[in-house]
């Protein structure tokens, strides 16, 4: 008998206010610098950014648990595991995914947990996730919602964190089903730690938030450029790697679903493989960056659209700080 972990049901979640280029190209035309090329570059037209008096990434994992369970036609009660993702968590502790199962009413038995692997944290949540299942016959259901507020930490003078960086959550059920040959499939990761101290949050390290020597500018995100020719490599050498283990080729895939940071680099991985621009979701013209959750965001894109159906093959990819890469294939 054969176990299938599938895709039950994705929800996406943003704040409502809506910000565009221009405001960003104002933003640092008054420091002196044309970002028009870099956001280009990107692929950045809109972002949405939260009310920080009202919104975190708490509340908008809740929002976005909520309405995953309301497409899924689900109750709290019916989920087994909870797992919150973030890189820009509210707290440390409690974990957020125990205010979540609060917020949905879960069961007493239900298993809760936060993860942070940076901006690839919801493929490994959902990948850990559905080889935990596979094993425990326990766990049926699996909530993992990954919310970000990214912009909130990001320098103003910093153009590839404030004019890029986008506020969202997005939430996806996993369940079991038997004798089924749909659902995850396979993984694989690439490390390399030649870039471990480039891009750091916060700048100062969270031992030294509480020193009142520190500015506003130190407890933000630190980004440094990072040469991303090895990451485009890693995510070509991963891609293939699956391909070749599971006796597939691109042509059998139909949604290569990836981190929203840079578009150039969509195009970059869509020429090498060769195939329709249609394959590449790309959201984060919409959305902005929004780290972890981005790449499900292009999964939701595809699924509400139409263009993925019951069967298809899908690709996931994207790079962590650090860096971490990680590729999960999935029948869908």
């Amino acid at each position: 008998m054969t176990t299938g972990i599938i895709l039950k049901e994705v929800a996406v979640y943003h704040p409502s206010k809506i910000v565009n280029n221009d405001y960003y190209l104002n933003h640092f035309h008054e420091q002196g610098k044309n970002i028009e090329g870099l956001l280009e570059a990107l692929g950045r037209e809109n972002r949405y950014i939260a009310d920080y008096e009202k919104e975190n990434t708490l509340t908008m994992a809740i929002e976005a648990s909520k309405k995953v369970l309301k497409k899924a036609n689900l109750t709290g009660s019916e989920i087994d595991s909870i797992i919150f993702v973030s890189s820009t968590p509210e707290f440390f502790a409690p974990p957020s995914a125990i205010a979540i199962h609060h917020a949905i009413e879960g069961k007493p038995d239900a298993v809760v947990s936060d993860m942070n692997a940076a901006c690839v944290g919801m493929i490994v949540a959902v990948e850990q996730a559905s080889r935990t299942m596979i094993g425990n016959p326990h766990l049926q259901r699996t909530l993992i919602v990954a919310s970000e507020q990214l912009h909130r930490y990001a320098s103003k003078e910093e153009a590839v964190t404030f004019a890029s960086f986008g506020d969202g959550a997005c939430a996806v059920i996993l369940e079991k089903e038997e004798n089924k040959s749909r659902g995850f499939i396979d993984s694989a990761y690439k490390i390399d730690t030649n870039s471990i101290d480039k891009i750091v949050l916060p700048a100062c390290g969270v031992s030294k938030l509480a020193d009142v020597t520190m500015t506003a500018y130190d407890k933000r995100v630190k980004w440094e450029n990072v040469n991303n020719d090895k990451a485009f490599l890693s995510t070509v050498e991963l891609i293939e790697k699956l391909l070749i283990r599971n006796n597939l080729t691109t042509a059998d895939i139909q949604a290569f679903c990836f981190s929203q940071l840079s578009r150039k680099n969509i195009y970059k991985i869509q020429e090498a493989f060769n195939e329709d621009i249609i394959k590449f979701p790309i959201v984060g013209t919409e959305y902005g960056y929004t780290g972890s959750a981005s790449p499900f965001m292009a999964f939701e894109r595809v699924v509400s659209s139409g263009q993925l159906n019951k069967g298809d093959y899908v690709i996931f990819w994207s790079v962590g700080a650090g860096s971490a890469a990680s590729a999960m294939l999935f029948r869908y």
